[in-house]
């Protein structure tokens, strides 16, 4: 952990700048002035002292956090000849979950015979193919392996915890959505697929009105990580009535 402090105050109340980094993992939280963000953008940001040595012994696998700060960090690592292999970046979205019952419309753009429910143990072998396309599509940068194991452990873990919706439509499952994390005030929505030959049927916007209506009982408020070049999810998230408050960005380099 790093922390930066502004020049001439006090340093137990100045800190403003955090540099998170464990299991390869770089977590910036950035909190400079404007005048500070610019210096830093045109002449580099200053890593703390033994950061590269830490990076010579255990390499950065990816950094991720708000677009500015992993901006900041990834241009300073450029500076030592690290590049990212693969760059994600979202739109961080949240969703007030006392609408939770009046999404406008929404029957009508329900496929006939679509049913959304829980998932359950008898569902993992169907449910499989889907988290596995997700991940494949949604999560792994290019060239990344793809574990099936690890795919199957999160599926099951999801199950078990009651955290994943299966949508049904003819007898097969065709989509899924689930809570990714939830903490004392939010849940995060995450993993929502529909097999590609099911698209653009409203599956996966009925399967969120279905999640954020199945746990609006805990009277948290609901986010979601939306990839900028995924037009189609932001236009479904639009209609659900999320909002955008900020800009999230993935960035992997090895």
């Amino acid at each position: 952990m790093w922390a930066v402090y502004e020049p001439g105050v006090r340093k137990e109340s100045s800190a403003c700048a955090l540099l998170l980094y464990g299991k390869r993992l770089a977590f910036p939280v950035f909190h400079f002035s404007a005048g500070q963000t610019a210096e830093f953008k045109k002449n580099g940001l200053p890593l703390p002292f033994l950061f590269p040595f830490i990076l010579k012994n255990d390499p950065i696998h990816a950094a991720q956090g708000l677009a500015e700060d992993v901006d900041l960090l990834e241009n300073a690592l450029q500076k030592k000849g690290i590049v990212p292999a693969a760059t994600f970046d979202y739109e961080l979205r949240s969703f007030d979950n006392s609408a939770a019952n009046n999404f406008p419309g929404l029957a009508a753009k329900i496929p006939q015979g679509l049913s959304i429910r829980a998932a359950t143990v008898s569902d993992t072998d169907a449910l499989y193919p889907l988290q596995a396309g997700y991940e494949k599509e949604e999560v792994l940068p290019e060239g990344a392996e793809f574990s099936p194991a690890l795919c199957r452990k999160i599926l099951q873990s999801l199950i078990a915890e009651n955290m994943i919706l299966a949508a049904e439509l003819h007898g097969r499952l065709v989509g899924k959505i689930n809570i990714n994390a939830q903490s004392y005030s939010r849940f995060q929505i995450g993993g929502v697929y529909v097999l590609p030959e099911y698209r653009s049927l409203g599956i996966a916007r009925a399967m969120t009105a279905a999640l954020i209506r199945e746990f609006s009982a805990q009277k948290k408020l609901f986010t979601l990580f939306v990839k900028k070049k995924n037009l189609p999810a932001r236009r479904v998230y639009d209609s659900l009535g999320f909002t955008a408050i900020g800009d999230y960005r993935i960035s992997y380099f090895i």
